[in-house]
């Protein structure tokens, strides 16, 4: 056998080896941030604004809903330059509210902003907690089990989560 073909097999199978030796592991982030106070928290402020925005809205709606039920029931008894006035002031209830919608839930609003000052970091902090255990454990891929990913199977020992939890000073209370 010519020594390039024996080098290209041994080649092969160091490839092969090498491949085989790639250690994987998982984490779930829905525990983690289920165990971080300061997650639980953040989430709660945004809930909170969430609520107070939904409830000003239904304000606004119902403000616009009586003010639709008299023109229907004044209608008949006024003049046309009444009725303007009255829809102009439904459109413009109509108008303040989606503004109102748009500012707090749209692109770019309060409610993204908010979540990019409180959610983000902590995310990112649980980003580089992991990636410190996948570097001490000495771990090639860490798969998140909370995603979409979907694992039929996987080996307890190979769940890192209380490690990541243990990087991040926060321990999982056991059941």
């Amino acid at each position: 056998m010519p020594i390039s073909r024996y080098l290209m097999i041994l080649g092969m199978l160091a490839i092969t080896t090498q491949s085989y030796c790639q250690r994987f592991g998982y984490v779930n982030t829905d525990e983690i941030y289920k165990n971080l106070p300061e997650y639980q928290s953040a989430v709660a402020e945004i809930d909170n604004l969430i609520n107070n925005w939904n409830r000003e809205i239904k304000e606004k709606k119902m403000e616009r809903s009586k003010l639709m039920q008299q023109f229907e029931i004044d209608a008949p008894l006024l003049t046309q330059e009444l009725k303007n006035e009255r829809l102009e002031e439904i459109r413009k209830i109509d108008q303040e509210l989606r503004e109102f919608q748009n500012n707090r839930f749209g692109y770019k609003g309060m409610l993204t902003i908010k979540k990019e000052q409180v959610i983000d970091p902590i995310v990112e902090k649980v980003f580089k907690a992991t990636e410190r255990v996948a570097k001490i454990k000495n771990v090639d891929f860490l798969f998140d089990v909370a995603s979409d990913l979907s694992l039929p199977y996987v080996r307890p020992s190979k769940d890192y989560t209380d490690f990541v939890l243990e990087q991040l000073g926060v321990s999982r209370p056991k059941d």
